[in-house]
């Protein structure tokens, strides 16, 4: 009897076992309904730090969307290497809809000078919302500051006329690169670091024309606003002729768009709600008259017609930059084309394989020192190769770019390694004598391997800081101080020159990324 009970407890067990693993599969498999977006604030990521114009508008953005949604928008600015840092903190977030890119025009120029076509097709280009003409600044007080006389003076005397404004590559130097081509003018661009920095040099008269907004000529009376692209003239700036007036025609339509984009793969349902809203934005009357004293049109395009026109201004940024230079040209030469994808990853290979074997023979052979040495010394060689090999595919102009640098270490790493390859074997018996030292290339190639390795995580500056304090201590360097100010003023120069001037996009690290 007593058995039987226990049986019958251990039945009624097991179906309450079973009922609840049922009822928790049910609850599994069938999918609960999903939560009205959005559930938590957005943040609105913007590529430069606040003030400029594109912060401006997403926070003017942010402040008309409160009227007709219920949600927080943050606005979180990361500025660095002309948009990249922002678009990889929206890319690496999930495709949720809660990571908003604020983006302009110049950023598809940015992503074109990197090489990163592929960041074009990572986002979905969800609204433009506004489209800001591009125009012609010039000083006032100058003698050339009409157009006609611009024109005149840059026919006259080819070469020698020089033009500013904010970096070289980007929209502004595009659009002057077109205005030269219609007209049959050769001028010089003076790239500066940003925008009213330029108007400055042009107000110091170091320059004779300034490519930006109509915008930035407000409230600086000494500002002359030479010549418009628009198909008409502006309600803003009525007084300023447009190119059509001017006898161009074909430059009516050269302006500056600002907008928004998420990470393809956002919901569909999402992207229905961000379309809602962007709609309503447009037709406020608020969003309508901020903007209208500056002489911008609120015009709202949507997906698929977005997508299409930052297509194709990838190809017209593609094209310019080629024809300037900065870009290399569909004639490349020969180092640059055997640096580029397959080749330049069969001849890392079969360096690569040349050094293993050279390591193998070492150890075979009676003159392990000196070929030790050989080896080392034949290890940088390969580095420097294959880094000057690469470095043919960096930007270019005739301004300092992002491939002088390393050229110059590279330029320098070579006659040295040759230099001591000849002293090997010009003192290859006092060498004999030390040995052999094949731990000193497996270290170094280990500490490389580390290296590589922490950089994805903790990124490059973290990383080569501790790096350079490592290689220091192994080879047997101890004044700590000396070794502190040597890591970090490389890692100063390198945010300075590579990070803040060149725009060469550093490694931040999985870390640091998400963190920021």
């Amino acid at each position: 009897m007593k058995q039987m009970l226990n049986d019958t407890k251990v039945k009624i067990t097991l179906r309450v076992i079973g009922l609840v693993l049922l009822v928790l599969a049910f609850l599994l498999l069938v999918p609960s309904a999903k939560a009205a977006f959005p559930e938590k604030p957005i943040k609105i990521v913007v590529y430069t730090g606040p003030g400029g114009l594109i912060d401006i508008s997403a926070r003017k953005f942010a402040g008309v969307a409160a009227k007709y949604v219920d949600v927080n928008f943050v606005v979180e600015n990361k500025p660095g290497a002309g948009g990249i840092v922002a678009l990889k903190k929206v890319i690496q977030a999930p495709a949720d809809g809660y990571n908003l890119y604020a983006c302009t025009k110049s950023n598809i120029a940015k992503f074109v000078q990197v090489g990163g076509e592929g960041y074009v097709d990572a986002l979905h280009w969800t609204a433009m919302l506004m489209a800001d003409p591009e125009c012609v600044i010039t000083n006032r007080k100058l003698p050339i500051h009409k157009w006609k006389d611009i024109v005149s003076d840059a026919i006259a005397t080819p070469g020698e006329q020089t033009w500013v404004g904010p970096a070289a590559g980007g929209l502004d130097h595009v659009t002057a690169l077109k205005i030269w081509d219609k007209y049959g003018m050769d001028a010089k661009w003076i790239p500066f670091k940003s925008g009213g920095k330029a108007l400055a040099a042009l107000l110091g008269e170091q320059g004779v024309a300034y490519v930006g907004n109509p915008r930035d000529a407000l409230g600086n009376p000494d500002l002359f606003i030479a010549a418009v692209s628009a198909p008409k003239r502006l309600d803003a700036f009525p007084d300023v002729p447009t190119f059509s007036e001017l006898g161009m025609p074909n430059l009516e339509n050269e302006f500056m768009w600002r907008g928004f984009a998420l990470k393809k793969g956002t919901p569909p349902e999402v992207i229905e709600w961000y379309d809602e809203l962007f709609k309503k934005v447009s037709a406020d009357q608020e969003w309508l008259d901020f903007w209208a004293k500056g002489g911008i049109d609120v015009a709202y395009v949507a997906e698929p017609e977005f997508s299409k026109l930052v297509s194709e201004d990838a190809k017209v940024f593609e094209y310019y930059l080629k024809k300037s230079d900065i870009l290399p040209g569909d004639a490349v030469g020969f180092m640059a084309k055997l640096a580029s994808g397959t080749s330049f990853n069969i001849l890392a290979v079969i360096l690569i394989c040349l050094w293993l074997s050279g390591s193998y023979m070492v150890h075979k052979s009676q003159y392990s020192a000196i070929l030790g040495r050989v080896l080392v010394i034949g290890f940088f060689l390969i580095v420097s190769i294959l880094f000057l090999l690469q470095s043919m595919n960096f930007p270019s102009s005739s301004a300092v770019g992002p491939a002088a640098v390393p050229r110059l270490w590279i330029f320098m790493l070579i006659p040295l390694n040759l230099l001591l390859l000849f002293k090997t074997f010009r003192n290859n018996e006092a060498i004999a004598e030390t040995g052999p030292r094949v731990d000193i290339v497996l270290s170094f190639v280990g500490f490389l391997v580390i290296y590589l390795f922490a950089m994805q995580i903790f990124g490059y500056f973290l990383s080569t800081f501790a790096f350079i304090i490592a290689g220091l201590y192994y080879l047997g360097y101890r004044k700590w101080r000396n070794t502190f100010i040597i890591a970090g003023v490389w890692i100063l120069f390198s945010y300075l020159i590579f990070y803040k001037t060149l725009y060469v996009p550093l490694p931040l690290g999985m870390l640091f990324e998400n963190l920021f």
